[in-house]
């Protein structure tokens, strides 16, 4: 069995990396051999010139059934793109050119024949303890695979990524994409867990609301704000009873307290019908000082009173995907 558990490269021709050898010998013995031949079969067929570890996860996937070639998102015909913006992107890869700002009433104007609709979806993801205890090798190889299909999906889904770790309990990464198609949104999910690092993940929460139309505006992007707060929110029964010019009114006393917090930009999407919530208010700031003020005056406004506040909210910090997966642990 010591044999087997060293790699004799002048027999086989081909070197291998130091993971590629840690992970071979966790392989059980009696199907190393096989699992070896084939790693040096298949990185030969590839014109690699030595065997990594890689080629180890990706045999080990197959032989469990997952394999990463099942994994890749496949390609879905996007629909009819909205006026696209005059420049070109810039900021936090995946993310459009900044919208102007959309108003904070939920209410969703009439649809038309030809409009877009845009959708906001936020998924809070838990990792499991046990990820940190993976193979270093298998670790990259589940993070890259898992960037691969955000990136996959950028031409119709716009991603923001924020962590969590630290700041709440609930779980340890937001992940926020805008899309003009529900079902695209779920498939991109689907595909996410479907990864070598999706299998440590759970989804402990997921939010769903009606941003609006496309076709005569810039499509709506995130910020490339530091702080993001995101917050469902339930009405109470009385609220739909009250006059209209009552709502109104209160609505307005609303955007009049927003606006004397201009470095928060502060969005809310219609939820009702979509989800267990009414509106799902989004905040997004370079404070987090200023998001608390806003939320602390918005107490105070009639509208408040007809609010069942069912979850005081989620505060996440912005950070690229990648930093996002690192701060789970398991480097």
């Amino acid at each position: 069995m010591a044999a087997d558990e060293t790699k004799d490269q002048e027999v086989s021709g081909i070197p291998w990396t130091d993971d590629a050898q840690a992970l071979l010998k966790k392989v059980p013995f009696f199907i190393r051999k096989n699992v070896e031949k084939e790693a040096e079969d298949y990185a030969r067929s590839h014109g690699m010139s030595r065997v990594e570890a890689s080629v180890i996860v990706r045999i080990k996937a197959s032989k469990s059934g997952d394999s990463p070639e099942a994994s890749a998102p496949t390609e879905v015909a996007p629909p009819p793109p909205p006026v696209a913006p005059a420049e070109k992107p810039s900021g936090r890869e995946g993310i459009q050119a900044e919208a102007p700002r959309v108003s904070e009433s939920p209410a969703p104007p009439r649809a038309s024949a030809t409009a877009l609709r845009e959708y906001a979806s936020f998924i809070i993801l838990r990792i499991d303890p046990e990820w940190r205890k993976v193979h270093p090798a298998e670790v990259g190889h589940g993070k890259k695979e898992f960037g691969d299909v955000v990136r996959t999906f950028e031409s119709q889904v716009a991603s923001s990524s924020y962590s969590l770790v630290g700041l709440s309990g609930l779980g340890d990464v937001i992940l926020w994409r805008v899309g003009t198609n529900i079902g695209l949104l779920q498939e991109m999910t689907g595909k996410l867990l479907s990864t070598y690092l999706g299998r440590y993940l759970t989804v402990e929460r997921s939010y769903l609301g009606f941003l609006g139309e496309t076709g005569s505006r810039t499509p709506f992007v995130p910020r490339n704000s530091r702080f993001i707060h995101v917050r469902p929110l339930v009405r109470s029964k009385d609220w739909p009873q009250l006059p209209e010019f009552v709502r109104e009114g209160a609505e307005r006393e609303r955007r009049a307290v927003v606006e004397r917090f201009p470095g928060v930009r502060m969005t809310l999407a219609s939820s009702y019908g979509l989800d267990e919530s009414d509106l799902l208010m989004i905040m997004e700031s370079d404070s987090a000082e200023l998001i608390v003020d806003l939320n602390q005056a918005l107490q105070t406004t009639q509208e408040n009173r007809y609010l069942n506040i069912t979850c005081r909210g989620l505060t996440g910090i912005s950070r690229p995907l990648g930093d996002v997966l690192d701060m789970l642990g398991g480097v």
